[in-house]
């Protein structure tokens, strides 16, 4: 296992590559924690929201209709692949005029517009990256909402054979196992009140919710 390592950046592009034109088909199990996770952020029409590793772009679609033709959904994807289904269907959403996405990584994306959202929907490698965590919170305006969403550990003492199913199933989606255990440790101590909401697949996945504090120290 990848426990120790930190996450392949050129791995993951050369993985979904692969993964690109099977994906959405694949992502059919979590379609309702998807669905949680976009209804627990509250959107209201003229907000701008960032769907961080938005991928063949289905959440960022569900959030451009939500904040509606005043606001503004921005996606960022790091796999050119990916990045290509996205606009394909933002254009056939009708909802490219208030959609942006920007084809690069967490840690390089650079953007004149703050967040009053921001969804990581399974984007375990960045949240186990100090770069692209910062990055993202220098561009969240304070109060800003996020809403996490992925897979963790279980117990090992119990929950052993589901950790290994899950680890291989999901060993072509993210390049490093490391943070399992706490997936947000990175994230969640600049956020207040940031708690888990919810657990799915037998407690195997989550959903996360905080907000950026409105006095930053």
């Amino acid at each position: 296992m990848r426990e120790s390592h930190p996450p392949d950046r050129q791995r993951a592009v050369e993985s979904y590559r692969t993964l690109a034109p099977g994906y959405d088909a694949s992502c059919r199990y979590i379609e309702g924690v998807r669905k949680d996770a976009v209804e627990s952020l509250r959107l209201e029409a003229g907000e701008t929201v960032f769907d961080v590793a938005c991928g063949t772009g289905t959440t960022l679609i569900a959030v451009a209709h939500q904040v509606g033709p005043l606001g503004h959904a921005v996606g960022i994807e790091l796999v050119p692949d990916m990045a290509a289904i996205a606009r394909r269907k933002i254009q056939g959403a009708d909802v490219a005029t208030q959609t942006v996405l920007h084809e690069c990584a967490a840690e390089d994306f650079e953007s004149d517009r703050q967040a009053d959202a921001m969804l990581f929907c399974y984007t375990h490698d960045v949240l186990q990256s100090p770069r692209a965590v910062a990055n993202l919170l220098a561009h969240a305006r304070p109060g800003c909402r996020i809403a996490v969403v992925g897979w963790r550990w279980l117990p090992w003492s119990w929950g052993g054979v589901i950790n290994l199913f899950n680890a291989w199933r999901a060993r072509r989606y993210l390049t490093t196992y490391a943070g399992l255990g706490d997936p947000c440790h990175l994230l969640a101590p600049h956020l207040s009140g940031f708690r888990i909401e919810a657990r799915y697949h037998l407690g195997s996945s989550y959903r996360a919710y905080g907000t950026v504090p409105l006095h930053r120290s």
